[in-house]
């Protein structure tokens, strides 16, 4: 009963730091590209039709994509021809399939924002269950505790409230450690292939989900002779993965359309100079630091436990797929809080594991003083977080008005290309053309700034 009444109490505590961070602006960029893919229907996103097939994706970016001129027509063409997997912007429909059912019940921007918040929600009550599930007692108790306040503190979990499959990927990734670290303590291979379904699952929903397959082969080889790894495990994994993929997202194998995920991100990499942001990394990481202070606090003492100790439970599948993460996003230099969901979960996973042992053999006072600290950071978070301003951007719900007001909503329009997502989702029968610099040339434009300025044509 303690334990449901903790649930509770901290999944209330969760959405009420969440909501706060809930927008009511219109959809832009990706939250647009992603609810026109969910407009398109289940079936469009579970078949990936229509699609451009790969030979022809190849072809077409090989002759037009490493041309910097040909971006924007290129851009347009895909967006005419209603590539569902480029709407989804090349990730597994997995969360689409979350996403469709919400998007169809008449709700306002901050209202489906705010129903998609039951995925972090799920995540926080799985973290506190799976320590729980783990370690017994005392020891379980501190530690389901640990976890969830630390997912409560993180910026990357309370600031991420936008429509994007990243806290989707956190879920998965939190079922598939847990999974994991049931296994390496059992020896029992039910939840291995459970881990296995779940890297399956991650797999529909980001590509970086290779990380999670990157984890178990670490693990495995590790532990390969106490565990008992062999070829045929390995071959029944494999199949276990594919059967997942094929279940969930069948065109990922037979129009191979993951393929396009991971030849796109090369494109980025190697063609593009800032495809993940372009702020000082020094900057990002001051920002990740100081946004969570607890959390980083946590994991930092954490750390220093878990090298100065041998024995113990093994929470390093956990390091192993926060490593791997962390050298798989090193060219991501935002301060975007989405993509530290990608690692911070299972940080918070190690870190409960790792101190939960150490507290619950520790003395009162020992116990007490780590509580007092944490309350302390956790109370200049909370505190940055309530007096943070959330005010609204006014330039998108204005662009909207002007352009039903100008009744362009079946015309010709030039629009600002960080803003053709937003428009072409609002007014799919528009024909708009994107342009990062002003052409004279093409009227009627829509101008960037604000007030909203539309320049009729001549």
């Amino acid at each position: 009963m303690k334990h449901i009444l903790a649930i509770l109490i901290l999944v209330a505590a969760l959405l009420l730091l969440m909501i706060r961070n809930v927008a009511p602006d219109p959809y832009v960029y990706d939250e647009a590209d992603y609810m026109y893919a969910a407009s398109l229907g289940f079936a469009a996103n579970y078949t990936d039709s229509p699609t451009l097939p790969l030979s022809e994706f190849v072809r077409t970016g090989l002759e037009r994509g490493r041309v910097t001129t040909e971006h924007q027509s290129l851009s347009e063409q895909i967006r005419a021809s209603d590539d569902i997997v480029f709407y989804r912007h090349w990730h597994g429909p997995l969360y689409l399939d979350l996403l469709l059912p919400v998007s169809r019940l008449g709700l306002s921007e901050r209202q489906t924002r705010t129903a998609m918040l039951a995925v972090p929600a799920l995540t926080l009550v799985i973290l506190y269950c799976g320590c729980l599930w783990l370690m017994r007692g005392r020891v379980g108790t501190f530690a389901a505790l640990i976890a969830a306040a630390l997912f409560l503190s993180s910026s990357a979990a309370t600031d991420s409230t936008e429509l994007a499959p990243h806290q989707l990927f956190a879920l998965l990734s939190v079922v598939f450690l847990f999974l994991l670290l049931k296994f390496l303590d059992t020896k029992l291979r039910i939840y291995w292939f459970g881990s296995v379904i779940a890297a399956g699952l991650a797999f529909c929903t980001l590509e970086v989900a290779f990380v999670l397959i990157g984890t178990l082969a670490v693990c495995a080889y590790v532990g390969r002779r106490p565990l008992q790894i062999d070829l045929r495990l390995i071959g029944t994994s494999l199949g276990l993965f594919a059967g997942t993929v094929l279940i969930v997202w069948p065109a990922a194998i037979y129009k191979l359309s993951f393929v396009k995920a991971y030849l796109f991100m090369a494109y980025l990499g190697l063609f593009r100079k800032s495809p993940w942001g372009n702020e000082a990394i020094f900057d990002v990481w001051r920002h990740r630091v100081l946004d969570s202070p607890l959390e980083w606090f946590a994991v930092a003492f954490s750390l220093i436990l878990f090298f100065r100790k041998s024995g113990g439970r093994p929470a390093y599948p956990a390091l192993v797929s926060v490593l791997l993460m962390l050298a798989t996003t090193a060219r991501v230099v935002t301060s975007s809080t989405r993509y530290s969901l990608l690692f911070m979960p299972a940080l918070d996973i190690f870190a409960a594991l790792t101190l939960a042992p150490w507290l619950a053999a520790s003395r009162g006072r020992t116990v007490f003083a780590a509580a007092l600290v944490s309350c302390g950071l956790l109370g200049m978070d909370e505190y940055r977080e309530f007096t943070r301003s959330h005010d609204q951007d006014p330039r998108p719900p204005a662009v909207l008005t002007a352009i039903r007001e100008h009744r362009l909503e079946n015309e010709t329009l030039a629009v600002p290309q960080e803003e053709l997502p937003m428009i072409h989702f609002y007014f799919p029968r528009m024909h708009l053309r994107g342009y990062d610099t002003p052409d004279a040339s093409v009227r009627p434009a829509l101008h960037r700034g604000y007030p909203v300025d539309i320049e009729p044509a001549h």
